[in-house]
């Protein structure tokens, strides 16, 4: 495969320099190798975020460097992309998974792209200093960071992305570039909010192993989902999505878990109070909010949006 440097496969289409070294890079793929585009955000803090979107016309070796230690955070949300090191070890980050690998100030990677796929990757960059300190409680990390600076990088740990990081990925990933300091400013509370979020869950061990699923299979659990984010009001069973997904039950119940990291039942019920929320912010009642996501029941459903939200729907209403 055509090995080709990260400057070379991308021009400059804008730049932006906010207060407190905060700055934005935003640039498109040279129209050569296909199109997409790559942006970048230095929030001047120690905490960097990148997404990108590539469609290639041919399979290349991106060839990527850096001379800053710390830690990344990759996620990706679609085609299988494979990194190879400078000591010739590779890793597979699949779709929908994630990884946090270490780099030394001597840091080489190639990322593996092919034609006629779809890349689609966001990432938290956390200089090494800050990482130390978010995770400081990680299991061996003084060992792993010496192995980081020994042999130019160190994987971590990948796991499958959860509802809860997949609903902050989407929002980063199709994130606009503009030069205003308050869109900014989200985006940076955003990032920060997600790479603690990781760590955090990391350092508890609360991630299921990333267990390889078959392709067929991921193919149904995504259809199970987009029933469930579509026919949410309705009275869905686990046989009924199962069905229609082309799943057997059992594999249903315990892939969903792995890949999504919540159960069937827990993303039904995460859809149903995020569409309320939104409707509450609408002059109807909380009994038509409830009727209208799927609950039969108003005092039921004024318990799971408590629950998950720390204020009652009727509060929530009239703040808003």
């Amino acid at each position: 495969m055509q090995k080709i440097d990260q400057d070379d496969f991308l021009e400059l289409s804008k730049q932006i320099n906010n207060p407190f070294s905060r700055e934005i890079i935003q640039r498109n793929i040279n129209p050569i190798y296909g199109e997409g585009t790559f942006n970048w955000r230095d929030f001047g803090n120690g905490v960097a975020s990148s997404s990108f979107s590539y469609n290639l016309k041919d399979d290349y070796n991106i060839c990527l460097s850096s001379n800053i230690p710390g830690a990344v955070i990759i996620y990706n949300l679609a085609d299988t992309i494979e990194y190879i090191f400078k000591n010739k070890d590779k890793a597979r980050l699949e779709k929908n998974s994630f990884f946090i690998g270490l780099a030394s100030d001597d840091f080489y990677a190639e990322m593996s792209l092919k034609k006629k796929s779809l890349y689609k990757v966001v990432t938290i960059g956390i200089k090494e200093e800050l990482f130390l300190e978010l995770a400081k409680n990680l299991e061996n990390l003084d060992e792993k960071i010496n192995l980081a600076h020994k042999n130019g990088h160190y994987l971590i740990k990948g796991a499958y992305i959860d509802s809860f990081q997949y609903d902050i990925l989407s929002y980063l990933s199709d994130e606009i570039v503009d030069d205003n300091i308050l869109s900014s400013l989200k985006l940076e509370s955003i990032s920060l909010s997600l790479g603690h979020y990781t760590i955090n869950k990391l350092i508890q061990n609360k991630y299921a192993q990333n267990t390889t699923i078959k392709d067929e299979k991921i193919r149904s659990l995504e259809k199970a989902k987009e029933i469930i984010i579509k026919d949410y009001a309705s009275s869905l069973t686990i046989k009924e999505i199962a069905y229609k997904s082309a799943i057997n039950e059992c594999y249903l119940k315990k892939d969903f878990k792995i890949y999504y990291g919540m159960t069937v039942y827990e993303m039904l019920q995460h859809q149903r109070l995020k569409v309320a929320k939104e409707l509450l912010n609408d002059s109807i009642s909380v009994k038509e909010v409830a009727m209208a996501v799927g609950y039969k029941h108003t005092g039921h459903f004024s318990k799971l949006f408590l629950n998950k939200y720390k204020v009652s729907p009727s509060l929530y209403r009239k703040q808003n």
